[in-house]
This record gives structure tokens, C-alpha cells and sequence, in this order.
């Protein structure tokens, strides 16, 4: 349309505006981008057009960044264990806390906790559930999965903790 405005390039969020850039970069609709993130297609369009703020726009951003970057697999595609969200290995337990959490969303470019899944209690490593982060570092310390994301990440940009965690010595 001649008359067309771009709201998005002048957005005074900068998130939003990034968000917009990723969107286009990718030939995305509004709809296709809103599905991506996970969030209502008219609360999308809110976020551009009526100047409301999402509630965690750098989670937003993150998330939409990692959809840019070089695909990297997650740790149930490495593993081929099929206990991810529709999975073939599923079982009673349900799939693997990693790919249910969404707090480690985009941490080291994966998707739910698929790349922090040392960080996540109860996941399944070989045929039985492990329990806490604590009881079960020193294993995923030597797991091939773990060395080949912080191989992948480089040492600067590898995260060890998901969004918000954080470590407490006792």
C-alpha cells in the first residue's frame, strides 16, 4: 500500500523494534511470528501497534533471536532418546522435564532447556531419572552433550545456569 506506514521503525521500545527486524529478516508474517513466540496473535500486534510493552521483552528477543541462529540440536536429539514432547520413548513419567521447561528458552541457542538440560532436576539420563542439578553435575560434566555445547558456545557466550537461576553453596 502507497500510504503505508512502518510502525515497527519507529517504535520507541527497542525491543519491539528488534523483534520487528528479526520478523522481517525472515519473511515472517505478524501471525507466523506471534505463533513462534508462543504469544496471541492480537496481543502481537498490541506490542507493535498500540505501543504496549510485553512483560519480558529480553526473553521475547531471545527467544526470536535463536530462530536467526545456526540451528544447534538440543540434548534429546543428540542423545536420540525420544522422551521429547511427542516423542517415541515418552513413557509413563511423561517426556523429559528439559523439554518441557521454559525457563532455559534460547540459553546456548536451544529451545526449552534442550542445551542447559544439566541445569534442570529429573531429567533422563540413560534409562532412569537423575534428581536435583546438584546431586547430578559432576555426570553431565562428562557427558558428551555438555562438551559439545560449550565447544559450540565458546567458553565466553556458554551459559551454565538457565534465566534466572541462580547457584547457593551450603
Amino acid at each position: 500500500m502507497p500510504g503505508r506506514k512502518k510502525f515497527w521503525t519507529d517504535h520507541p521500545d527497542a525491543n519491539i523494534r528488534r523483534l520487528e527486524e528479526i520478523r522481517q529478516s525472515q519473511s515472517m508474517s505478524m501471525r507466523e511470528m506471534a505463533e513462534a513466540l508462543d504469544t496471541p496473535f492480537r496481543t502481537y500486534q498490541k506490542w507493535v501497534y498500540s505501543r504496549q510493552k510485553p512483560r519480558h521483552p529480553g526473553a521475547l528477543v531471545i527467544c526470536a533471536e535463536a530462530m536467526i541462529a545456526p540451528r544447534r540440536l538440543n540434548c534429546w536429539e543428540y542423545l536420540k532418546c525420544g522422551r521429547e514432547v511427542g516423542g517415541d520413548d515418552v513413557g509413563p513419567d511423561g517426556p523429559c522435564p528439559a523439554a518441557l521447561d521454559r525457563t532455559g528458552e534460547g540459553v546456548n541457542s536451544g529451545l526449552r532447556s534442550g542445551r542447559v538440560c544439566w541445569a534442570v532436576s529429573g531429567t533422563f539420563c540413560g534409562t532412569r531419572p537423575h534428581g536435583t542439578e546438584a546431586s547430578k553435575i559432576i555426570s553431565c560434566l562428562s557427558c558428551g552433550f555438555f562438551t559439545r555445547v560449550l565447544r559450540e558456545e565458546g567458553l565466553a557466550n556458554f551459559k551454565l545456569l538457565r534465566t534466572g537461576q541462580t547457584y547457593t553453596q551450603q
